[in-house]
């Protein structure tokens, strides 16, 4: 089975990352149907779709075992920044895709190699001063039926648009496509958007997280949602890593409580 990159045509980080894997990683012109350009590395398909990666669906068409999107990251601060994390919905909002409290599929693993690749195009580019991390899970698409991932560039058109950070993160999800990296699978709990607790442990340690789910998930808590990232983890998943002082005591207890009863392993970070 193949491994789908898809980038948006309306999304201008999307179609840079997308250029320079055609341009510098051999990806050949396939076909073009419906709006659809398909174009083939060995086993790794990339898709250019018309509509937003967020709000993909109906994929089934192209036997893919995963999904990898690139696309363009925005934050209020504007910095700089190469990131990657899985989609969902943790609450009631599903205004950028996908369906209400429902989770993606993660492979913590994939997602491993998307981060190590991240890190290692950057620093080879000399891209000192894009932020390279895990992202809290946000976002749609939530119904796909094999794990998504997305890596991203942020957080404004100069970095969207840059030669350099494209072939970063394209670098980073050819790795993702071709690559799982060896890691004990784990959800991650805690902090903020950005997740730099975690972001280490993945790096230094044999840790895979997949979903994070963040300090601002609390606000809105579903124990259901809390399941739902254990049983939507490829392979199974019996480790929760929780950023222990990003997480206020009494949401903090809350959730342990639910995982030692469920027989969930805690780890401190």
């Amino acid at each position: 089975m193949t491994v789908l990159i898809v980038a948006s045509k309306t999304d201008p980080a999307a179609m840079n990352i997308a250029d320079r894997l055609i341009a510098n990683f051999g990806f050949a012109h396939q076909t073009e149907h419906s709006g659809r350009t398909l174009f083939r590395k060995d086993e790794v398909l990339l898709l250019l779709v018309e509509g937003d990666s967020t709000g993909l669906s109906k994929l089934e068409a192209y036997q893919a075992k995963a999904v990898i999107c690139v696309s363009r990251h925005t934050s209020e601060s504007g910095r700089p920044t190469l990131t990657t994390h899985v989609p969902s919905n943790l609450g009631s909002n599903a205004h950028h895709g996908g369906e209400p409290r429902r989770l993606a599929w993660a492979d913590p693993q994939r997602l491993k190699s998307a981060l190590t690749g991240l890190l290692e195009s950057s620093d080879q580019l000399k891209l000192g001063e894009y932020s390279v991390s895990l992202e809290a899970t946000h976002h749609g698409p939530t119904e796909l039926e094999v794990p998504v991932l997305f890596v991203e560039i942020g957080s404004k058109r100069e970095q969207w648009l840059s030669p350099k950070a494209g072939e970063a993160a394209a670098s980073a999800a050819l790795k993702a496509a071709t690559m799982r990296e060896k890691g004990k699978s784990a959800v991650g709990f805690g902090g903020g958007h950005y997740s730099p607790k975690h972001t280490t442990l993945v790096v230094k340690e044999d840790f895979a997280i997949g979903h994070i789910l963040p300090e601002y998930f609390f606000d809105d808590y579903d124990p259901y949602v809390v399941d739902q990232a254990f049983m939507k983890t490829l392979g199974g998943c019996g480790t929760a890593v929780i950023d222990w002082k990003g997480l206020k005591s009494g949401d903090r207890k809350t959730l342990v409580s639910t995982l030692r009863r469920t027989g969930i392993e805690v780890v401190r970070v």
